[in-house]
């Protein structure tokens, strides 16, 4: 029986390619993820990730919230307090700092062993502005030498040569993808904080080119456009529900795959996106079957820069980026750090053959003035108040009265 994947004519909106970018990482890792014994699910921060982004983005996009979560995990070793307990709680694992670092580290080693015909490759790199007289604390050094097979490096940040010192760690790290995360480099911050991930794989069953036409594409107004449509009728991992169609396409020797999850009528990828948890897209993934299936899936090319700052404050972590509360007194010898910024650059291409995807995600240490007083309340006099005048030795009221804002 043929399953018209497109439901006859093309239903697709531009962001339902947004979506699988996303899922095809998270599938990716939950082997390992689960093998980690911890309570949590990584999958969880992925989800809310995708949400928090979406709710931002007009268009296409594409993420990597295993990179986000290197570099979370690269900070929650250097942290403290709360800002520990807040890193810990948004990327959902909730073990120790060891369990996350061993969680990162598995990651790391087994991801490029899963697959020899698959290239994914993921690098990490501390850097600290010798100009500001950043040391980091042996102890985080080695941590993120042994768990994160970080480089850590120190050069002064004020030379001509910082920028594409960093820049070209990017370029040669994401095989060229991603050849810059920085348009200039800032004197006044402290230390990088780098990962990077690159992943290429040819398909299971690859789409033959021959069979690729332009074809109506609908967009999210309504409108449609022409794209290059690859075609492929045969049997495939698929399901569906209420709300979506899930198909599921494998890479090389099926260790990795690509989910796609496409809207049924009269529904978005926003219906999807806001309502989707980690709990039912393992559901979605443990309940599909090989059907036949009349696939019809556009080739894209979709790059993606990303201000985490706010996105990751509003999903639970500001003390992070604040400089009276961040705690990082586990990072630097000789200073009190914050995250002045962290961004993510991302890319992806999809043709025939397979999936090229890379990011790199960035965290830039500031260095909290020496004044900084992190204990303390408000007192806002914006209302009306009484007061006094009084001496300090017997506290004889010398005048009292009240200010209710009168010129």
């Amino acid at each position: 029986m043929k399953t018209r994947f497109s439901n006859g004519s093309p239903r697709n909106t531009t962001r339902p390619i947004l979506l699988l970018c996303l899922l095809a990482a998270m599938l990716s890792s939950s082997p390992i993820c689960y093998a980690q014994n911890l309570s949590g699910n990584n999958n969880a921060f992925a989800c809310n990730l995708l949400r928090a982004i979406n709710r931002q983005s007009e268009g296409s996009f594409v993420v990597s919230p295993i990179s986000v979560t290197f570099m979370l995990g690269m900070l929650n070793a250097g942290a403290d307090g709360m800002t520990r307990q807040e890193i810990t709680d948004v990327i959902g694992l909730d073990g120790s700092v060891g369990e996350i670092n061993e969680y990162c580290r598995k990651m790391i080693l087994d991801a490029s062993q899963m697959d020899s015909t698959v290239t994914i490759k993921m690098a990490n790199c501390i850097i600290a502005n010798s100009a500001r007289g950043i040391i980091l604390k042996p102890e985080y050094d080695d941590e993120m030498q042994h768990y994160y097979m970080a480089e850590t490096n120190t050069f002064n940040f004020g030379n001509s040569s910082a920028l594409d010192k960093v820049n070209r760690w990017c370029n040669i790290n994401t095989d060229g993808n991603i050849p810059s995360i920085l348009d200039k480099i800032d004197p006044q911050e402290v230390m990088y904080l780098l990962n990077a991930i690159y992943f290429k794989a040819n398909w299971t069953e690859k789409f033959n080119s021959s069979s690729t036409r332009p074809m109506a594409f609908t967009l999210p107004d309504g409108s449609t456009r022409e794209l290059k449509m690859m075609h492929g009728f045969r049997k495939a991992a698929y399901c569906s529900n209420n709300d979506y169609q899930m198909l599921y396409l494998p890479y090389g020797n099926e260790s990795y795959g690509m989910c796609i999850l496409l809207p049924v009528e009269n529904k978005t990828t926003d219906d999807i996106i806001e309502n989707l948890t980690a709990e039912e897209l393992e559901r979605m993934i443990q309940s599909k079957r090989m059907r036949q299936v009349d696939i019809l899936f556009p080739r894209f090319n979709t790059s993606s820069p990303h201000n985490l700052n706010d996105l990751l404050s509003a999903m639970g972590m500001p003390r992070a980026f604040s400089e009276r509360l961040a705690e990082f007194p586990n990072m630097a010898l000789n200073a009190e750090l914050y995250v002045n910024r962290m961004m993510q650059k991302a890319r992806i291409e999809v043709n025939e053959q397979g999936t090229e995807a890379s990011a790199v995600t960035m965290g830039a240490m500031g260095k909290k003035s020496v004044n900084i007083i992190t204990d303390y309340v408000n007192f806002h006099a914006k209302r009306p108040f009484v007061y006094f005048i009084i001496d300090s030795s017997t506290h004889s009221i010398f005048f009292m009265g009240t200010y209710r804002g009168e010129e």
